[in-house]
């Protein structure tokens, strides 16, 4: 049976869902990346993004609530045992969102001398969302850390996967510190900033995911 209908019915198709709200994650976020100076400075990109995800955040919670009161999972009793559940999946687009928002050719932060003209990011992300409109929920906690605090409670999945993008994308501006100079060359404050950033940024990251994960399994190990 085909539960496929528009924005405005009953109920709708998994793969619509993730489909839409992947596209819709880009989108935003294309904003910020557009209005972000080419060569930016990374302190200065990290403080336009906390500005930008606390302005926009509500707007793509809304859609996303409205979106999944439509959604109709399929119940399975299986887990997944391996790197294919849907958190893991999810980190996997919101990242590939940060790679199309900054290397891709159509980008303005597109660098000859560092990213590859022949990149095919939109391939990448539907083979992703491929693996996601089947994937089954984790059935152990892969990126648990003891410094993560344990979840339990369900969370709408727009706020997880605001989290999970904007951390994502904050991780990504600040490796450029990494990618682009000689870190022997760097500032030892600048270092142990990068760290404590990278820490936080990651402890959010492995929430979300785990977030996302709880969503999952009540929508599909639940009947009814």
């Amino acid at each position: 049976m085909d539960n496929r209908v528009n924005e405005t019915g009953k109920t709708m198709d998994r793969s619509i869902l993730e489909t839409k709200l992947t596209e819709r994650l880009r989108l935003t976020w294309r904003d910020f990346s557009e209005n972000l100076k080419t060569g930016y400075d990374v302190d200065f990109a990290l403080d336009s993004l906390h500005a930008f995800s606390t302005k926009n955040i509500m707007y793509f919670e809304q859609y996303s609530n409205e979106l999944s009161s439509t959604i109709k999972f399929e119940f399975c009793s299986d887990q997944e045992n391996g790197m294919n559940s849907p958190g893991i999946l999810w980190d996997r687009l919101t990242i590939l969102n940060c790679k199309f928002l900054l290397t891709d050719p159509t980008s303005k932060h597109h660098n000859k001398r560092l990213h590859s003209r022949n990149l095919n990011i939109s391939s990448e992300i539907s083979a992703v969302l491929d693996a996601l409109h089947s994937a089954k929920p984790a059935k152990n906690i892969l990126l648990a850390k003891e410094a993560t605090e344990r979840q339990s409670t369900i969370r709408e999945v727009g706020a997880s996967l605001w989290d999970l993008q904007s951390s994502n994308l904050a991780m990504w501006i600040n490796q450029d510190l990494l990618y682009t100079v000689d870190a022997d060359q760097v500032d030892s404050k600048r270092l142990r900033d990068y760290i404590k950033f990278f820490s936080v940024a990651n402890r959010v990251r492995n929430t979300a995911i785990e977030q996302i994960e709880i969503f999952y399994s009540n929508k599909i190990l639940k009947k009814g």
